[in-house]
This record gives C-alpha cells, sequence and structure tokens, in this order.
C-alpha cells in the first residue's frame, strides 16, 4: 500500500499585506491567502481550496510534506512573561534562540527606567528627553505615557508629546496603540507588543517590524505611567513566543473557545513576522491555526508517517503532564511558499471554562 502524504500549498505573504491597509478576512487568517490540504493514497486525491486573491497578492505556489520532524523537549511550566526555558539537545540550532542581548538590553532599560519614575516620579522625564544621555542613544530612547494613553515624554520629537497613543495604528491597521494600554492593564503590568513602524529618519519611509516592551509604573504622586522602548527589526527570541503563549493562555482560561475569535484576528496583539499562536484539545487534534486554517479538525495524531505521529504524541504527553514543553519540528512559514523550515515551538497546557482541557503554542524558525 503506499504512504498517504500531507501537502500544503501555499500562496501569499501576510508580511505584505500587513504593510498596507487593504481588507483582510478574519477567517482566512495569517496567511491571507489560498491553502490546499491535500491527502493522497494510491491515486485517490482529496482536497480543500480557497479562492485566489486579488492582484497584486497572487503569488506561486509549492507543495509542502514532511511535517514535523524532530522530537520534542519538556521544560517545568512557565511563570507568565518569564524569559523562556532552553529546549533539550533536541532543539539543535533553536538554541540561539535562548537570549540576545539587544532584547535583553532593551528590557532591562525599561526596568532601569521604570525604576526611576518608581523613586523619582515626573522629575526624571528631563532626563529621559537628553539626548546622549543613558536614556536617548541613537534610535533607541523611552517613551512615557499617562495611564490614558497620553505621551508625556517622546524624546524624536517633543511635539509627539501630548498625542494620544489609544488611537495609533501601524501601517497595516493593527491597532497598536490599544494593545499597549491593554498590556500595561493586564496582571503583570507588563509585556510586548509587535507592530510595523518607521524609524525615526529622515527620507526613510519604510515601514519595519518594531517589538516593543512595556512596563506599568505608579510614580510617587500616586499617577500611573506607562514606560516603554523598542527595537526596529528585531530578533526573534523565546522570550517573545513565550509572551504571546501565556497572554493567549490568560484570555482562554477566562472565555475558552469563545476567544478564538481573538486569537485568529489577524491585526491582534498575537500576530506578528511568522508568528501565530494555535491550540489543540488534549487528544491531539488541531482547534485552531490562523496561518493554515484548512488543518483544522486534524489530529496531529494521524499524520501518514509513524516518526511524524511519534512527535507529536512526545509532545502532547510532555504538555499534558508538565503543564508546559519546548518542542522542535519542521513547519512551513506562513509568509513564503518553502519547503518546512526548522520550528521550535512553545506549548502551554491550559484549563477553560468548565474544565475543558487546551493546549496552545507558538513558535519561531530558525531563520529568523
Amino acid at each position: 500500500m503506499a504512504a498517504a502524504t500531507l501537502a500544503l500549498l501555499m500562496l501569499g505573504s501576510p508580511g505584505q499585506r500587513s504593510a498596507t491597509a487593504s481588507p483582510i478576512d478574519p477567517q482566512r487568517g495569517l496567511q491571507a491567502h489560498p491553502v490546499a490540504f491535500v491527502e493522497t493514497s494510491g491515486s485517490a486525491q482529496q482536497a480543500v481550496r480557497r479562492p485566489a486573491l486579488p492582484a497584486p497578492h497572487r503569488p506561486n505556489a509549492a507543495a509542502l510534506a514532511q511535517i514535523p520532524t524532530a522530537a520534542p523537549s519538556s521544560s517545568k511550566p512557565a511563570a507568565a512573561k518569564p524569559a523562556a526555558p532552553a529546549p533539550g539537545p533536541a532543539a539543535g540550532a533553536a538554541d540561539s534562540f535562548d537570549a540576545d542581548t539587544q532584547v535583553q538590553a532593551l528590557v532591562n532599560r525599561v526596568e532601569a527606567a521604570a525604576a526611576e519614575v518608581r523613586t523619582r516620579g515626573e522629575e526624571a522625564f528631563a532626563a529621559f528627553r537628553r539626548r546622549g544621555a543613558p536614556w536617548f542613544e541613537g534610535q533607541s530612547y523611552i517613551v512615557v505615557l499617562g495611564s490614558d494613553g497620553r505621551s508625556v515624554v517622546y524624546p524624536p520629537d517633543l511635539r509627539g508629546e501630548g498625542l494620544n497613543y489609544r488611537e495609533f495604528q501601524d501601517l497595516g491597521g493593527k491597532p497598536f496603540g490599544r494593545q499597549i494600554l491593554a498590556v500595561a492593564e493586564s496582571p503583570s503590568g507588563r509585556g510586548w507588543v509587535h507592530y510595523q513602524w518607521r524609524r525615526p529618519i529622515a527620507g526613510d519611509r519604510r515601514p519595519v517590524w518594531k517589538a516593543t516592551y512595556v512596563e506599568r509604573v505608579t510614580a510617587p504622586s500616586g499617577r500611573t505611567y506607562l514606560v516603554l522602548s523598542g527595537l526596529y527589526e528585531p530578533p526573534m527570541v523565546k522570550a517573545f513566543v513565550v509572551d504571546a503563549v501565556e497572554s493567549a493562555a490568560t484570555l482562554l482560561q477566562r472565555e475558552g473557545r469563545g476567544a478564538f475569535a481573538a486569537l485568529r484576528d489577524p491585526l491582534g496583539p498575537f500576530f506578528y513576522q511568522d508568528t501565530y499562536v494555535f491550540v489543540l484539545d488534549r487528544s491531539g487534534t488541531l482547534l485552531l491555526n490562523p496561518a493554515f486554517p484548512a488543518l483544522e479538525g486534524r489530529s496531529l495524531l494521524r499524520w501518514p508517517d509513524p516518526a511524524e505521529r511519534a512527535i507529536a504524541a512526545a509532545s502532547l504527553k510532555a504538555v499534558l503532564r508538565d503543564g508546559s514543553t519546548w518542542t522542535t519540528y519542521n513547519w512551513p512559514r506562513p509568509s513564503a511558499s518553502k519547503l518546512p523550515e526548522r520550528k521550535t515551538t512553545y506549548l502551554r497546557r491550559v484549563v477553560a471554562p468548565g474544565g475543558e482541557v487546551l493546549i496552545v503554542g507558538s513558535g519561531l524558525y530558525a531563520g529568523g
């Protein structure tokens, strides 16, 4: 009997769509392009296809197979918003995701600035505005918002002070201002927001991805402020996906499957670059995958290849037992028609209302 094979036919580039204001269908997901799931056995074929996009977003197709191909590694449950634990030996090259000096330096800077506001209050703002000071170097600077979203410190251009971030959207329509406020209003009061923005360089109109770290702080005056700073074109690190998974887990714990619409929203906080969150049930059935919606309803334990089924089973067992786990395998990027690439994914067990056990995950690719 001929072995069954799986293939995904991908078209389109979500990265390009997110840089425009063109409409995005949330039911079609991050990829915003046709996807076909093809299962063949002998001469029989079944496919689910979506209509082609209108120009100029009609790209080429490519067949993808052999998903996934490496073993998982387990870790203990992660607390909300921590640096992620390292994967085991199976992760191999993905170890470079563990830390990045730029990302850690940014977090340290925001935390130090928040400590200044916590102790010195509004007196710290003048130093934040001073070019060349530790707080304002090149394209790295500290921004301070009031609890209402209005900027009180914006070093690149003081004319920006007084503007309300609440209504800010990126070039693709993503409401990142509201997402910054939502992070600040969360129980931890800190986290990451990802959006596309232009560098503060004259003549450079190119939108690039920016990752902004936010921390809520209360000054001696009793006023609440949001201290934040961002990196343009940041490297992908584990802290980003842990942050996304923990935020999604909080939403699922509160709303269960009712959170799926928010997790699927391509303009929501869970979509950036090639990153998205997905949800499984405890039996390994894919309930939500905004990047590859044609796979929803498929069981990871029924991949045709025995090795693939073993990887899925081991990952499922680890996350149900330990509460969280890291696993490494091959999977296609949603933004490009390419063969599967090495991907490291963080999985988290969640108990939703009514006692339903769900597994939420997100990952990053070895190529960044």
